[in-house]
């Protein structure tokens, strides 16, 4: 085994009788944004929307191949994260709870130093096998779907999906009578960058795409949000309408069966400006100006 560059090979050749396929990873659906979920399990927030990779595959002269004439049983794409521009790795990240840990005595107050932990960056299922699905305008394909990934720290970045047959990699008997395996990464490709943010700064889910839906009805798990629930969402975020205006009002004891009463206390109350009246029959109430 080798490796060049970004991609990894195997011992050269293919097992007899084989046909030769180029293939080729299309982005059919790019990452916006997602919420950085920390360095707990308990609240992981998968990307959204959740990527969606497409395999196209052709003969070696660059003629389609149906996909009713391609076994993709063992077909498998791998995503990894890395940096905006493509060229550094994010998949490790330093774990800030393992730097410091307290003393076993539980009435001691001294922490211990310890070596930094590495951890993954990138949480949920990182490999996709391969499914054949209608997409939402009928287009048939071969299509890799990743609805469960999930970021840690905050930042932006980009997802690397790598594309491998398995079955390339099994073994078979050369005519020599000698066992080799062949194989490699076939195909890879690099999706937009995206963004994700603190709890904090987080925008909100984004509205389910036409293509997640499509895929989702024929059986695919992936997360949709009803459209009236989206909505619903949108319009609380709109500017809340004005606060009715309140005026005080005196009135006597008789025509307090019906009236709204202040929260003023009653021991604080200024009643020296009054005149003619007994305190104790003077009320304040707040009318409420509705417009018609």
């Amino acid at each position: 085994m080798t490796v060049s560059g970004r991609h990894i090979h195997f011992m050269i050749g293919s097992p007899p009788g084989s046909i030769t396929y180029k293939y080729q990873l299309e982005v059919s659906q790019q990452p916006i944004r997602a919420r950085m979920c920390g360095f707990g399990d308990k609240d992981r927030r998968t990307i959204d929307p959740p990527p969606i990779i497409k395999l196209v595959v052709t003969t070696t002269d660059g003629t389609p191949v149906p996909e009713s004439s391609i076994d993709y049983s063992m077909m498998i794409v791998h995503a990894g994260l890395w940096s905006k521009d493509c060229k550094e790795e994010r998949g490790l990240v330093v774990n800030p709870t393992s730097i410091f840990t307290k003393s076993a005595n539980s009435n001691s107050t001294v922490m211990s130093m310890n070596a930094p932990l590495n951890t993954r960056n990138l949480m949920g299922h990182c490999t996709s096998s391969a499914y054949v699905l209608n997409n939402h305008v009928g287009q048939k394909g071969i299509y890799f779907i990743f609805q469960d990934l999930s970021v840690r720290t905050e930042g932006t970045f980009t997802l690397k999906f790598s594309f491998c047959n398995i079955k390339e990699l099994m073994p078979h008997r050369s005519p020599d009578g000698l066992t080799n395996a062949c194989g490699n990464v076939a195909a890879e490709v690099y999706s937009a960058p995206f963004r994700v943010y603190s709890a904090k700064k987080f925008p909100g889910m984004t509205e389910s795409t036409e293509l997640s839906k499509a895929f989702a009805k024929q059986g695919i798990k992936i997360p949709i949000r009803k459209e009236a629930y989206y909505k619903k969402v949108c319009n609380n975020k709109q500017p809340t309408a004005e606060v009715p205006k309140t005026e005080t009002l005196e009135i006597s004891s008789s025509d307090s069966d019906n009236i709204e009463y202040s929260d003023e206390n009653e021991e604080t109350r200024d009643y020296s400006n009054l005149q003619g009246y007994e305190s104790k029959d003077i009320f304040v109430a707040k009318r409420l100006h509705t417009s018609k």
